[in-house]
């Protein structure tokens, strides 16, 4: 009971310390749901453990009251951790291999942007806000 105790607190902790402010879903499948009957795009954050870009989009865009409203509001996101997480293959399949990668899918599917990098919060807010813009009138 102890063990599983102490890796049930070792994964909160780490999974806090990735989260920021943002509500990520569990699972790429349980986030196209979720954009499908919300008519939203699933946002897919792909990082690795050690990547100072992927820390500083955890630590000061995703803490970021604005950011992370934005996100929460407008988007169904979704992370994976490139070393360490079983990436589904359709979101693989758009990942370069490069970190942080951004992807903005439809629930079918459907690619509707990527970038690679992070970016500061006000920056990151204004392509949020350029993405899902352009769904909304693409719709």
């Amino acid at each position: 009971m102890k063990k599983v105790l102490l890796l049930l607190v070792g994964i909160f902790l780490f999974a806090f310390e990735w989260s920021g402010k943002v509500n990520w879903a569990m699972s790429y499948d349980l986030a196209k749901s979720i954009a499908a009957k919300e008519n939203k795009l699933v946002m897919v954050d792909i990082a690795l453990t050690n990547c100072p870009p992927c820390r500083y989009l955890a630590t000061k865009v995703y803490t970021d009251d604005k950011v992370a409203n934005y996100i929460n509001s407008n988007f169904v996101p979704v992370f994976y951790l490139a070393d360490q997480d079983n990436i589904p293959t359709e979101v693989r399949n758009y990942f370069t291999g490069s970190t942080p990668t951004i992807l903005f899918i439809k629930p079918n599917g459907e690619l509707v942007y990527s970038f690679i990098g992070a970016r500061p919060p006000s920056a990151f807010l204004k392509i949020l806000q350029d993405v899902n813009s352009k769904y909304k009138v693409s719709k």
